[in-house]
């Protein structure tokens, strides 16, 4: 009797043991005491070694991970580095599970597989033309990695790589001189006043699945419709994660060919995500969802999060001089009035905050230039022509805790930061991290912080953008790099340098200027800092970086930066939007890899222009082209005002297009006006206030302040699924679901009034236009929509 009881004792012991470590395992995710952050799915592809840094997902660095193994999968895992390397077999498919292991608890890795495409490049070179690099967005620009060879002795240079099935730009670097392909009629502007080679993989490519759509919501359950393709092909398998772990099936209801519904009973803050397989084997897209307090983000409750933000940018010195007593300008000829200081100050932003700019336009956090101490003179750029400028723009600190008079005093930056407080606008700071001007007492003093403005072969590296010089190039002779790599502490003491600027002005977060130029240590220990110095707040940081996407978002992870600019969709945005007649036939597939690559909910910064890039309205108006130098147009030619008042409704269109994809919009200064504008420095002008509006200006602060507040109102907008209905010619339409809100928006990007007829998907109602009231009747499974020339609409059902 004794020994049955103690059997039995022990086995209601394991029962515990056992059901108490199944709980937490399948609902660890659920509260706030997670050991990881999300873990995006790991895209993985053919022919080649995925490596992932499985440290930047940690909320505490002490853990340990263990990784399973996958029969599909060749998997290296470095404990000491958190490096996983992960080989896809030949076997490999679609998307897989891979088990990860922390402090006994099971977490689950998306693995998605993708198939390359073998594509040969050639060129046949002259007797004085040796050394041949193809170089494109494929690795990222590197001059050396993909070298040419004449193998079978031809006379012909080939170089076989693996490549996504879709557009690559690239060129060929021949002897060190770079050149688009003779052979390829087919080329693009670079951005920078010339050309890139197109090569066009798309046919490749396989067709799309379906979609899950957020549907419906209640305090315990979620419901995702399944929209299947063109040929009605239902999902065959899904996936739900909620954080990193798999839910149960208890968790679950699916409705075959319909969709799936999930109980999220108990659950906190996290991400819900929702991903699957179709019938024919294809990756559906996956379906995010933000949770905070157990529900999906709200406006009402969370109107202060990131992801419901629109960013207003301005440059101190060109927005308002709000006391004349201290401006100062450079007594030099040789300086063009454009590369001089206007005026404007922290005292100018303080005016329009209280003035109520801000707030009138709706935009809810606002990002300042450098307000740093910079020189007292003027300098000349080392690249010819060799033109004079002042450091009016705040990116030459010279002292690393100092605001530069000039922009006004440090009671003055926080007296911004506090009246925006007041009226709800958060404030975050351009940081310089990169490199200082020759006159800071950093290089003076420490000057082994800083490498060396030659390659070990003597070249001068300055500007040199390319893949194996990026950090430690210098951008410019009087500018040195910080070598970080070297220098840890350098690394220590810019970290706190950022942290004092935080702490001091109680600031929102960081513009980081050049992050692919900084090593991703830097960036660790910063963040790091931030969230154990300034604990229970959220602190924003978008970086700047030219690059592909997997360099871009490479930076983008819990431990580096919240966000960069989403310049894929900007370069690829700006041209269809700038013309007469729309061709938005590319963007719909720049749009989905992009949802891919970020996330179908991110922070991601989208522009229609900014200070390093010539103005939209310069486009639009025909006054400049994508393949002009537009520095060297600010000098010598610059556009005149607007010619043509069309362009001002294609700003409107790029603008709402921005406020209605997943992403922060952001407003560079003028831009809300029209303002005019080449490169770098023109494209800096004083910003022009009401008093000096046309008639053209202010109704395009009219409509744009409206399209903010909608984004502001409408959640679907910035957190909501994106429907393709009809993206093709110079007609966009696409819809936002987000559990019980759907809007649809329409674009028609041409000159002429267009009557399109389009099938909504579960609509069954009539729609109102919510521009301007206008009813649309549902009729036989259609709305038909007629769309004015150069017009943006947003509609919602009734």
């Amino acid at each position: 009797m004794v020994d049955s009881v103690c059997v039995n004792y022990n086995l209601m012991k394991k029962c515990f043991t056992l059901f108490f470590i199944l709980f937490f395992t399948l609902n660890a995710g659920i509260g706030d005491n997670q050991h990881l952050y999300p873990i995006p799915t790991i895209v993985v592809e053919t022919n080649k070694t995925k490596k992932v840094d499985l440290s930047v997902y940690k909320r505490d660095q002490d853990i340990q991970f263990k990784i399973g193994d996958h029969p599909d999968l060749e998997i290296k895992f470095l404990p000491k580095a958190d490096s996983l390397y992960i080989s896809p077999k030949e076997t490999a498919r679609g998307l897989l599970l891979l088990s990860l292991d922390v402090n006994d608890y099971e977490y689950k890795l998306l693995i998605k597989v993708k198939r390359l495409v073998p594509y040969t490049f050639q060129y046949r070179p002259s007797d004085e033309e040796q050394n041949i690099v193809v170089m494109g967005g494929f690795n990222d620009w590197s001059r050396t990695a993909l070298s040419l060879s004449d193998d079978d002795g031809d006379g012909i240079f080939e170089r076989t790589v693996y490549l996504r099935p879709e557009r690559h730009e690239y060129k060929f670097v021949i002897n060190g001189e770079e050149l688009i392909d003779p052979e390829n009629p087919v080329f693009v502007s670079n951005n920078i006043g010339g050309w890139n080679s197109i090569l066009d993989l798309s046919e490749y490519e396989e067709p799309p699945a379906g979609q899950f759509i957020k549907t419906t919501a209640s305090q315990s359950d979620l419901s995702f419709r399944y929209l299947p393709p063109e040929e009605e092909i239902s999902f065959s398998k899904v996936f739900v994660l909620f954080d990193n772990v798999l839910l149960p099936n208890s968790r679950l209801h699916i409705a075959e060919s319909f969709g799936v519904s999930v109980d999220i009973d108990g659950f906190y803050d996290g991400l819900l995500r929702i991903a699957g397989l179709d019938e024919e084997g294809r990756v559906i897209p996956e379906n995010h969802t933000i949770l905070k307090g157990g529900q999906p983000l709200n406006p009402a409750l969370h109107p202060d999060d990131w992801y419901l933000t629109v960013l207003y940018c301005l440059m101190v010195d060109r927005f308002f001089d709000g006391d004349p007593s201290n401006s100062w300008y450079a007594e030099d000829p040789d300086i063009h009035p454009l590369a001089n200081f206007m005026g404007g100050d922290l005292a100018g932003v303080i005016k329009k905050l209280e003035e109520g700019y801000f707030s009138n336009l709706s935009v809810n956090a606002i990002w300042l230039s450098p307000v740093g101490c910079v020189p007292h003179k003027a300098y000349v750029e080392s690249i010819p022509p060799n033109r004079k400028f002042t450091g009016y723009h705040g990116y030459w600190p010279v002292q690393p805790r100092e605001v530069d008079p000039r922009f006004g005093t440090k009671d003055e930056l926080k007296t911004v930061v506090a009246t925006a407080h007041e009226q709800g606008i958060r404030v975050i700071l351009d940081f310089v991290s990169n490199h200082v001007h020759e006159d800071h007492p950093y290089f003076s003093e420490h000057r082994d912080w800083f490498g060396s403005m030659y390659l070990p072969n003597g070249e001068v590296n300055i500007r040199n953008w390319s893949e194996e010089t990026r950090l430690t190039t210098w951008f410019d002779s009087f500018l040195p790099s910080y070598d970080y790599v070297n220098s840890p502490a350098a690394i220590d003491q810019v970290v706190e340098d950022a942290l004092w600027w935080l702490e001091t002005f109680d600031l929102d977060g960081f513009r980081q200027d050049a992050v692919k130029h900084v090593p991703h240590n830097f960036w660790k220990q910063l963040t790091s800092g931030m969230k154990s110095r300034i604990p229970g707040k959220y602190l924003y940081q978008i970086g700047e970086s030219f690059g592909s996407d997997d360099l871009i978002k490479s930076y983008v992870n819990p431990s580096e930066l919240s966000s960069q600019f989403n310049f894929s969709i900007y370069f690829n945005a700006r041209g269809p939007f700038s013309e007469d007649t729309a061709d938005f036939s590319h963007l719909g597939k720049v749009i989905r890899d992009n949802l891919e690559a970020f996330g179908p909910v991110n922070l991601m910064g989208n522009i229609t222009s900014s200070h390093d890039q010539v103005r939209f309205m310069a486009f639009a108006d025909g006054q400049m082209r994508f393949d002009e130098n537009g520095t060297e147009r600010a000098f010598t030619n610059p556009p005149t005002p607007v010619q043509d008042t069309a362009s001002y409704d294609k700003l409107a269109n790029f603008t709402a297009f921005n406020l209605s994809i997943s992403g922060v919009p952001v407003i560079y200064y003028g831009e809300e006006i029209g303002l005019m504008g080449a490169g770098d420095p023109d494209n800096r002008r004083q910003m022009r206030f009401e008093s000096q509006h046309t008639k053209n200006e202010h109704q395009l602060l009219e409509k744009i302040s409206t399209i903010v507040r909608l984004r502001q109102r409408l959640p679907s907008l910035s957190l909501g699924d994106f429907i393709p209905l009809i993206i093709e010619g110079s007609i966009m339409i696409f819809a936002k679901a987000y559990y019980d809100e759907f809007i649809l928006m329409a674009f028609n990007h041409s000159k002429e009034l267009k009557e399109i007829k389009v099938n909504v998907p579960y609509i069954e109602n009539e729609l109102i236009n919510l521009l301007d009231g206008t009813i649309i009747p549902f009729e036989n499974g259609f709305i038909t929509l007629l769309l004015t020339p150069y017009s943006y609409n947003f509609y919602k059902p009734r």
